[in-house]
C-alpha cells in the first residue's frame, strides 16, 4: 500500500459549528506529493460510503487530530470536503488559525495509490491534513509498502547438493498478511511466502569429520537478567518469550534452580538501577474553560483601539403622496454618534531558562494553550459585562393558571423566554438565543415534557424550523431569577486577529525567557431593543 499527501485549494468557512468547506483533490492539475507530480482525473480516487474516522490532522501528524469529515463529494473540478472543527481547544486554535490564513490549505491523504504516465488511476481517500506550505518537506512523508510484490508461489532451492550434505527444495506459497511499521503505520494485505512443502533432493551419509561438540552454554550474568526482567515489567516480553530467552541463555534446565530476582518491592533490584518513571506531560482538567456569550453574537476584527459610528435615532419615513407636483412626504432625519474602546488583556511571566536548556516535553506548549483559554475567558467575560449592563430591562408577564394544572403554566423561566422573544419578534427580530441564570434553567429543565422551543413557535406564530437554531444556555453571568433574550445582530464583538498576540523575549541579567501575551477586544451594541433582559415572574 502506498499512501499519498496532495496539496489543493484553500477552506471557505461556517462560524454556525465551526465548519469548513475546500477543494481537497483537483482534477487535470498538476499536484505536488511525496510520490511527485502527477494529475487525477474524475472517478479515479474512491470515496468511503462511511466517512467515521476520517479524520483532519495538521501538518499530516496523525497525533495532531483537530477534527474530521463530515462530508466529501464529488464534482466537476475536483473532490470537495467538509469538515468539522473538535470542540477542543486545539480544534479552536486550528479553526481560528485557517481562519487568519495562517494554516488553511488542504492536503489529502489517499491510500493504495497507482501512477501510471504521470497520471493516478486508483486510489482511496482516507483522511486530510491543514497545511501551511504548499509543498512538504521530507518529515512529512507517510511510511509505504514495498512497490512490487511477488504473487505467485516460487519454488526456491535454500542448499545447493554437495557431498555429504542433504539438500532440501522448499515450495513456498503465498500468504496475505497486515503488516505494522516502526512509525505506527500499519498496512494490511501485504504478500509473505511460507514453506507448503520439503523435498530431500539428495542424500549422503554425513562424515563424522562433520561433527562438532554442542557449544558450551555461556553463563548468564545479573545485567542479562536485569534487561530480560526490565523487557518483561515493560510489556516487550510474555512469559512464554522470557522463559525461551532465559533458557537460550542458561540452559533450559536451571530455569527453576534460580533465585527469585524481585523487580520492586522488599528485595526488588530496580530502584537500585535508576530506572526513569514514565514522563506522561499535562493530564487532563475538568475546568477547561469554553466561551459561553461572546459566540453568540457577530464578529469582526478590530483595527483601532476607538469605535466610532452613528445609528438612526429617526429612519426616513415616507408615505402617502397625492400626485400632481404635490409636495413629497419628509421627515427630519437624525444620528447619534456610537462610540467605544477597546479593552486591553496582557499576561507575562519570566520562566528560568532551565525549561529551554533542559526540555520538559509537553511544557511550554501547555502554558501557551492556559494562555489562550485565559484570555478566551477574559474576552467572554467582557462582553458578558457589556451585554448584560446595556440590555433593555422588561418585566415578566404574570403566569396564569390553567384549570386543572396546579402551580402555573409552563414555569417561570420557559414563560420569560417567550415574553422576552415577543418583544423581539414585534420589532421585526427573530431572537437568536436566551441565556438564562442557573436556577431558573435547572427549573426549565426539569419540567416534564418541557419543549420550549414547542411552545414559542406556538405562542409567537412561526412556522415550524423558523427557531432551529434558537439556542438556550445556563450562565452564571446572568443574575439570579432573570433570563437575557436577544438576536446576534444586536451587539458586535470586535477583537484583534491573532490575540492573544505571543512574545518571547530573554532575560540575560537573570538567566530567564519571559514570556508574555496580550490582546483587545471592544463590545458595540448596536440596538439595546435586540437585548432583553427579563425578570421572571414568581410561580
Amino acid at each position: 500500500m502506498t499512501e499519498i499527501q496532495i496539496d489543493a485549494g484553500t477552506l471557505e468557512f461556517s462560524d454556525a459549528g465551526m465548519t469548513a468547506t475546500g477543494l481537497l483533490v483537483p482534477f487535470g492539475e498538476e499536484c505536488r506529493s511525496n510520490l511527485g507530480a502527477f494529475t487525477v482525473d474524475s472517478g479515479v480516487f474512491t470515496i468511503p460510503t462511511d466517512l467515521t474516522g476520517a479524520s483532519l490532522n495538521i501538518e499530516h501528524r496523525r497525533e495532531s487530530v483537530v477534527g474530521g469529515f463530515t462530508s466529501a463529494t464529488e464534482k466537476t473540478d475536483g473532490i470537495f470536503g467538509t469538515f468539522a472543527f473538535a470542540e477542543t481547544d486545539e480544534g479552536r486554535e486550528a479553526y481560528r488559525e485557517a481562519k487568519e490564513g495562517k494554516r488553511k490549505h488542504l492536503s489529502a491523504e489517499v491510500a493504495n495509490v497507482i501512477i501510471q504516465g504521470g497520471k493516478a488511476i486508483g486510489g482511496k481517500l482516507f483522511a486530510a491534513a491543514l497545511v501551511e506550505r504548499p509543498a512538504f518537506p521530507s518529515a512529512t512523508l507517510l511510511a509505504a509498502a514495498p512497490d512490487t510484490i511477488p504473487v505467485e508461489p516460487t519454488p526456491t532451492t535454500l542448499l545447493e547438493p554437495v557431498a555429504g550434505v542433504v539438500a532440501i527444495e522448499v515450495t513456498q506459497i503465498p500468504e496475505s498478511v497486515d503488516v505494522t511499521y516502526s512509525d505506527g503505520t500499519n498496512v494490511p494485505n501485504i504478500t509473505k511466502f511460507t514453506p507448503e512443502s520439503e523435498t530431500l533432493v539428495a542424500a549422503a551419509a554425513v562424515p563424522n569429520t562433520l561433527a562438532a561438540p554442542p557449544a558450551p552454554i555461556k553463563p548468564i550474568t545479573l545485567a542479562e537478567i536485569g534487561q530480560l526482567l526490565y523487557a518483561a515489567a515493560q510489556g516487550q516480553l510474555s512469559q512464554e518469550e522470557f522463559k525461551d530467552r532465559l533458557g537460550r541463555q542458561n540452559g533450559e534446565t536451571l530455569f527453576g534452580a534460580l533465585s527469585d530476582v524481585k523487580y520492586d518491592g522488599a528485595g526488588g533490584i530496580a530502584g537500585s538501577m535508576g530506572i526513569l518513571p514514565q514522563w506522561i506531560g499535562e493530564v487532563w482538567r475538568a475546568l477547561n474553560y469554553r466561551q459561553q456569550v461572546l459566540p453568540l453574537f457577530s464578529h469582526k476584527d478590530l483595527t483601532s483601539l476607538t469605535l466610532n459610528g452613528f445609528k438612526w435615532t429617526t429612519k426616513p419615513a415616507g408615505g402617502d403622496w397625492a400626485g400632481n407636483k404635490g409636495n413629497v412626504p419628509s421627515n427630519t432625519l437624525v444620528v447619534a454618534p456610537v462610540t467605544g474602546t477597546a479593552s486591553r488583556y496582557a499576561i507575562g511571566h519570566d520562566i528560568a531558562r532551565e525549561f529551554v536548556d533542559f526540555e520538559v516535553p509537553g511544557f511550554f506548549e501547555s502554558y501557551a494553550g492556559a494562555v489562550t483559554e485565559d484570555y478566551a475567558k477574559w474576552a467572554d467575560a467582557k462582553v458578558a459585562t457589556e451585554v448584560t449592563a446595556g440590555a433593555t430591562a422588561l418585566a415578566a408577564d404574570a403566569l396564569t393558571t390553567l384549570p386543572g394544572v396546579t402551580g402555573g403554566t409552563i414555569g417561570s423561566a420557559a414563560s420569560a423566554i417567550i415574553d422576552g422573544a415577543t418583544v423581539l419578534v414585534t420589532n421585526g427580530v427573530l431572537p437568536s438565543f436566551a441565556l438564562v441564570a442557573p436556577a431558573l434553567w435547572k427549573q426549565m429543565a426539569k419540567m416534564p415534557k418541557s419543549n420550549v422551543l414547542g411552545y414559542l413557535n406556538a405562542a409567537l406564530g412561526l412556522s415550524e424550523g423558523d427557531l432551529d437554531g434558537f439556542v438556550i444556555r445556563p450562565s452564571a453571568s446572568v443574575a439570579t431569577g432573570k433570563v437575557l433574550v436577544g438576536a446576534r445582530e444586536a451587539v458586535t464583538v470586535y477583537e484583534l486577529p491573532g490575540a492573544p498576540i505571543r512574545i518571547d523575549a530573554l532575560d540575560l541579567a537573570r538567566g530567564g525567557v519571559d514570556k508574555a501575551a496580550f490582546g483587545y477586544a471592544g463590545v458595540v451594541i448596536n440596538d439595546a431593543t435586540g437585548l432583553q433582559l427579563v425578570t421572571a415572574a414568581l410561580v
